[in-house]
């Protein structure tokens, strides 16, 4: 867990400087204000200032990555169990005994540990960022604070369900036109390395004329036989720098942006991203969590830039006095519709209902829309393939036809 050096002012305006572990400024800034302090001045702490433990514990941890599938599993039984009054270290106990997964296992292991020596639940789960996100340990914290655990459980349980059933939803509509591709491009080496050499043997025996788009055929057909290697060994290249650079977070900044230019893509994302922001701010909202709170962590949860910037820069509006509904109002990426829910379950005092609602009606848009680009991406992929593939035989085929309209004008 990274470290941080802060400055912060106390209740009576006293300037208080210190450096403490979070997984994130955002969580720092939570965990400050629960003391009572106002943060002022955050920064991470360098190598030379962490303590040698905090140094050491950063270059040891490693990746804690658990299936969606298995976590929303686990929830479900956890919120049975505490519902059906099983004390939370012994529901945590049974699940360590019978857990398959060898990541949660030894999540669950270490979780029973940290219980028994008197940490809460949602201490123990912040450990492990990559398992746990920064919504789910923040419902479990109000859930204990407020002894309603197994509500705020369901909560979860809900909320990853939603989660899920989306990013599967985008995940699988990717599936098909990868694999079109994938036989296209594998289609069409084959003919430029295997079928079009062939032909280019039987034309050439004949002593026909080639007509232009055939020579254009066999010269493609050519560079590519005689430099398959080289040819395979760039792309291949190509690909593994390109897929490093777009995961570091400059290259993950211009590929995100690049998308939302694109005509289908682009209203995709944006939709998707309201989904994902109203349902994550719902759900905190409705569980207590402070909605200065509530937007620094639907921040790290956002999963595009667009909407990262624009949830600070709503938080920073709202730290200086602003509604949500303004605040929001200023943040291009909302779509009007979802403005006007806000302001109004602002303006009843359903602000978290409402919000709901919008989460509700563009995870709705975005099936809706995943399901027409899938209809229309179809055919305009087999159009596509097609054409290619016919026009390399045509191609082909046009000198035999010229050998015959030849022969068949000369007799």
């Amino acid at each position: 867990m990274p470290e941080f050096m802060y400055v912060a002012s106390d209740r009576a305006g006293k300037k208080v400087e210190g450096k403490m572990e979070a997984n994130s400024e955002g969580e720092l800034r939570m965990s400050l204000r629960g003391q009572g302090l106002r943060p002022l001045k955050i920064t991470k702490a360098r190598l030379t200032q962490m303590d040698i433990g905090t140094a050491l514990k950063g270059l040891a941890k490693g990746s804690d990555s658990v299936p969606v599938e298995r976590l929303m599993n686990f929830i479900r039984q956890l919120q049975t169990m505490i519902t059906s009054g099983v004390p939370l270290i012994q529901a945590i106990e049974l699940f360590h005994e019978q857990e398959t997964d060898q990541t949660l296992r030894r999540i669950l292991g270490a979780c029973k540990d940290r219980i028994n020596g008197g940490s809460f639940l949602w201490e123990c789960f912040a450990q492990y960022p990559n398992t746990f996100e920064r919504v789910f340990v923040a419902l479990v914290r109000a859930g204990e604070s407020s002894g309603t655990l197994d509500v705020m459980l369901k909560r979860i349980g809900k909320y990853l369900e939603n989660s899920y059933r989306v990013k599967k939803l985008i995940k699988s509509s990717m599936t098909y036109p990868i694999s079109v591709s994938v036989i296209a491009i594998g289609v069409i080496t084959l003919m430029l390395t295997v079928v079009i050499p062939k032909f280019e043997a039987m034309i050439m025996s004949s002593g026909g004329e080639m007509p232009a788009p055939t020579k254009f055929v066999i010269a493609l057909s050519h560079g590519l036989v005689a430099n398959f290697v080289p040819i395979l060994a760039g792309v291949g290249v190509v690909f593994f720098f390109a897929r490093s650079y777009f995961k570091t977070n400059e290259g993950r900044i211009v590929l995100q942006k690049f998308a939302l230019t694109l005509p289908l893509v682009g209203p995709l994302i944006i939709k998707s991203g309201v989904a994902r922001f109203a349902r994550t701010i719902s759900t905190l909202l409705s569980s207590g969590v402070p909605i200065v709170d509530a937007l620094e962590i639907c921040k790290s949860a956002a999963s595009h830039i667009a909407f990262e910037d624009a949830i600070g820069e709503m938080r920073k509006d709202i730290e200086l006095g602003a509604s949500f509904a303004n605040a929001m109002q200023k943040q291009k990426v909302f779509p009007k519709m979802a403005l006007q829910m806000s302001s109004v379950g602002e303006n009843t005092g359903n602000l978290d209902k409402m919000l709901e609602k919008v989460a509700d009606f563009y995870e709705e848009e975005v099936e809706t829309a995943i399901q027409g680009m899938l209809k229309l991406i179809e055919p305009v992929m087999l159009v596509v393939m097609g054409g290619i593939v016919g026009g390399l035989m045509i191609s082909m085929y046009l000198p035999i036809f010229q050998m015959a309209g030849s022969a068949g004008g000369g007799e």
